[in-house]
């Protein structure tokens, strides 16, 4: 399974949650098999939020990604990214590595119609 969380730079697991999905400078993109990370590759946001000609969720459909985990997605995102197929997940602005951990372990919500970016869980 192929996760894709928004990142502020370059930092791989170390790196922190960018705030908005569409505008993170890059994905970080973590594969988990086994319940263990076994892959993390890093890619630059070149969609057409950045000039280019495709949207973010084109971006991440052609690296095999199934789960999004974000604390902020506007409404647009999230209908495009659920029409696509996507398992969507809230977190707070933390550490990529923290984020996937909690996702391991089963402890993150997925967004759902009454939970959006502006209507976030209350445990968070």
């Amino acid at each position: 399974m192929k996760i894709a969380v928004p990142t502020d730079s370059k930092g791989g697991l170390s790196d922190i949650i960018f705030n908005h999905f569409g505008m993170a400078p890059t994905y970080t993109v973590v594969e988990i098999v086994d319940n263990k990370i076994s892959n993390v590759e890093i890619i630059d946001n070149t969609s057409d939020h950045y000039g280019g000609s495709e949207s973010p969720v084109e971006l991440l459909l052609k690296k095999n990604v199934g789960v999004v985990i974000c604390s902020n997605l506007g409404p647009r995102a999230m209908e495009i990214l659920r029409e696509q197929g996507f398992d969507l997940f809230f977190t707070k602005r933390e550490k990529v590595s923290e984020v996937i951990e909690k996702f391991i372990k089963g402890e993150l919500e997925r967004f759902s119609s009454d939970k959006s970016s502006c209507n976030p869980p209350k445990n968070l």
